[in-house]
């Protein structure tokens, strides 16, 4: 039976068809991809895309194909991620102004709107690479426009296009040297031509299909890893006339792989970079940035393609260790977000700590921060789950922040992929030991079940007391009430704040004057080590870093070098405390700790 033409229904199902294929196969395109940089995650991010798309436009299935393909294209931009999802974003929001003012599209209209779609999509790229999914898009709305010339049945069209677009794919080893030797097809590429061949199969047979048709393993896939930038950073502008020819050329600077998928009004960013806040920087010159991303791409190649223990271990940035421990022992962490009034950074990855402490000090706005959402953490999970058998997520108590909750509800949406999130009841270097401690049991090569119950322990045998020099901070952030500190400063009294078995923030002791608190705090907490007991000390400080050390030095002494830690306080908490704080973290240890 042919089809004359193709309306926003019909454009909807067979959309969705051809998104299903492609969230079906994310681990296959995950273990492909190795360009332009091999780090796994080709799959995800388009996968992450699409299934942002499908949630915006479930309830939005427009007879009119240009209010219908319009609602994908705004939704493909808010969701976009990664390389070959921020093209495909432009190649949809190209298809709806290719559209024009039509409500139907026949075969020369489809074509015609694909040849936009693609104009758009190598215009989004200040290097267009052949060999890669733009190869796909430019074959296969050529074959469009050729076949569209003799053929009126769009389903014969899209039918015989496909089958220059899987040509194409086919091809693109020929055109880069990486896939070739890797001996892969361009990751980007075949996701795209899943979508054609996903939306084929509903036209053919009214059915759509999630079933995964192929599968990889690992060591078949010969990556070089490529470490010239680290972070994968991302954003969204929102104005009024924004010039992306102009964008492009500040962002070339900053690094490669320079995205700029949108409109005048709304512009997706993606840039591979090494400096991620001097790019929002830039981004914040041409309207209001969100959705500021960074993913560490060197340390996704090594999750990818370098061998690694079965169970990954994921904090949030609400935590602190030292870089080389969470390095050593593979500890992945997902930044919370701040914010000096309009201006947003990523947690550790956009804002430096001495660029925070000068932010603090000349803004007249107070930081506030925000809790990754469900989405950064299902993305992350998704990534992991290709390259991991399982994975223990802790985080900063639920009673003090909606971390815990968006990690949970995350966890929920990725099946069979083992996800034990964990309240820590703890925060800054009483998260770091606990995560700490999880490590270690994945790197004694533990059994699933005995690192849960660790991680449990861990939880149960640790505490953690923060000491300030000022309450002014932890009031303007809301922990403690004007009150509490009016009553504070009368009696020069020093209170000391630590986490209940609740993880509710609270008072559980005070020094007293205003001279030495750092020294009065010390004395305060080593009093509650205890005795006869092997344990792990954690010491994290914000613009304190000579005093932690010498406090270190002296304990370890007394309780080895190995167990004494010591960390900056991270922005997220350094809000919080503003400058002179201190944290002191106590962990019972076992003995046969490995």
């Amino acid at each position: 039976m042919s089809i004359n033409y193709i309306d926003g229904i019909r454009l909807h199902r067979s959309f969705t068809a051809g998104l299903k294929r492609v969230v079906s196969r994310q681990e296959y395109l995950n273990k492909i991809n190795v360009f332009p940089v091999p780090d796994g995650d080709t799959g995800t991010n388009m996968a992450y895309t699409l299934t942002t798309i499908e949630g915006a436009i479930q309830n939005k299935a427009y007879s009119d194909i240009r209010k219908m393909s319009m609602a994908i294209a705004d939704s493909a931009l808010d969701g976009a991620r990664g390389n070959s999802g921020a093209i495909l974003a432009q190649f949809l929001v190209g298809f709806a102004d290719g559209v024009k003012d039509k409500t139907i599209l026949f075969a020369s209209d489809l074509a015609a709107a694909a040849i936009h779609a693609k104009n758009y999509s190598y215009d989004a790229l200040v290097k267009p690479r052949e060999g890669t999914i733009l190869s796909v898009i430019r074959e296969w709305s050529e074959a469009l426009v050729n076949y569209s010339k003799e053929v009126n049945d769009i389903k014969l069209l899209l039918s015989k296009s496909l089958s220059i677009a899987q040509r194409s794919l086919n091809d693109t080893p020929k055109h880069l040297d990486v896939l070739a030797k890797a001996g892969v097809l361009d990751a980007g590429a075949q996701g795209f031509v899943d979508i054609l061949e996903g939306i084929q199969e509903y036209i053919d047979s009214g059915l759509i299909s999630d079933t995964d048709l192929k599968v990889i393993d690992d060591d078949e896939v010969d990556a070089t890893l490529n470490e010239k930038f680290r972070y994968c950073t991302e954003c969204i502008i929102n104005g009024e006339e924004i010039p992306r020819r102009l964008i492009q050329e500040k962002l070339m600077d900053y690094g490669d792989s320079i995205v700029l998928a949108g409109t005048k009004s709304k512009v997706k960013v993606h840039i591979h970079s090494d400096e991620p806040g001097k790019v929002f920087k830039i981004c914040n010159e041409f309207g209001s940035v969100k959705g500021e991303k960074t993913d560490d791409m060197i340390k996704q190649q090594s999750d990818a393609h370098k061998k690694h223990l079965s169970t990954a271990i994921i904090i949030d940035s609400g935590g602190d260790l030292p870089d080389q421990i969470q390095e050593d022992y593979n500890i992945h962490m997902i930044p919370v977000r701040l914010n000096f009034g309009d201006t947003h950074y990523v947690d550790k990855v956009s804002l430096s700590s001495n660029e925070f402490w000068n932010e603090l000090e000349k803004n007249p706005v107070h930081p506030q921060t925000s809790q990754p959402s469900p989405g950064d953490f299902r993305r992350q999970y998704k990534f992991l789950s290709s390259h991991y058998e399982s994975a223990v997520s802790i985080h900063i108590p639920s009673n003090s922040s909606g971390t815990f909750q968006s990690a949970l509800t995350a966890s929920k949406a990725i099946k069979k992929f083992p996800i034990k999130v964990v309240d820590s009841y703890s925060a800054s270097i009483g998260l770091g030991l606990i995560a700490l401690s999880a490590a270690e049991a994945v790197k004694a090569e533990k059994n699933i079940d005995e690192i849960f119950s660790t991680v449990d322990e861990a939880v149960k045998n640790t505490s953690v007391f923060l000491g300030l020099e000022t309450l002014d901070n932890v009031v303007k952030g809301g922990r403690i009430s004007k009150n509490v500190k009016k009553i504070a400063n009368l009696f020069r009294l020093n209170p000391i704040l630590s986490f209940s078995s609740k993880g509710m923030l609270k008072a559980v002791g005070a020094t007293i004057g205003n001279k030495n608190k750092a020294n009065k705090f010390r004395k305060f907490v080593e009093k509650k080590i205890p005795k006869n007991a092997s344990v792990r000390i954690g010491i994290a400080h914000a613009k304190m870093g000579d005093y932690a050390k010498k406090w270190a030095s002296d304990l370890k002494k007394v309780y080895g070098s190995d167990n004494v830690i010591v960390s900056e306080m991270g922005p997220a908490l350094a809000v919080h405390s503003g400058p002179g704080g201190l944290v002191f973290s106590i962990q019972k240890i076992s003995d046969q700790r490995s």
